[in-house]
């Protein structure tokens, strides 16, 4: 009897050791607004452009669209994250993280403008460009699809492993995105505020 009773509890030391070794590492879950311009939908428009956000401590997610009656194009090699420190990072913009380093870098470092046609809208993901940090991992031609991955750097803690998200809550952050009109470039800068940070 005495030994089903140690079993017992020594399984139920180690599911609550599981439990509690679980929780350290649960995901924040960041609520973000968008203070300057101020915006209740974390989102931009004028008599040019749409502009909508979705952020999360990975990535941002960025729609354009494009009011005027010609074409206008996202300086993608100009555009860049300011963090809540003041640290300027070089960004980039696409669907696949993966596809945007390799292009980023078959491009000797230059990303060509994103043209958004009169009318049309362009969506993707913004993040911090880490091609120098894989670099420096090793040879660049035999860089593997899983280090590329492995070197994607969160904008914001994602978990206690990343960092303490919770000393955010309050703090400020900014995405720059430079659009050419017609050969005349428009800095459009967003500042979110991050205004809870949950575990």
């Amino acid at each position: 009897m005495y030994k089903i009773a140690n079993i017992n509890y020594l399984i139920i030391l180690g599911s609550l050791c599981l439990i509690f070794s679980s929780c350290k590492n649960a995901p924040y879950r960041y609520s973000f607004s968008l203070v300057e311009p101020e915006s209740k939908t974390l989102g931009f428009e004028d008599s040019n452009v749409l502009i909508r956000f979705l952020p999360s401590p990975e990535k941002i997610w960025v729609s354009i669209r494009n009011k005027t009656d010609h074409e206008i194009n996202l300086v993608r090699d100009k555009a860049e994250f300011i963090d809540h420190l003041g640290k300027s990072r070089k960004v980039l913009y696409g669907y696949n993280f993966e596809q945007e380093i390799r292009f980023f870098a078959d491009n000797r470092r230059f990303v060509s403008p994103m043209r958004i046609d009169p009318g049309s809208e362009i969506t993707g993901h913004v993040w911090i460009n880490t091609f120098l940090d894989i670099t420096l991992m090793k040879d660049w031609t035999r860089v593997s699809s899983v280090d590329i991955y492995y070197s994607m750097r969160p904008f914001l803690p994602r978990n206690r492993n990343d960092g303490r998200g919770e000393e955010l809550k309050d703090s400020t952050f900014k995405l720059i995105l430079p659009i050419d009109f017609d050969g005349s470039i428009s800095n459009y800068m967003f500042t979110f505020m991050i205004n809870d940070v949950v575990e």
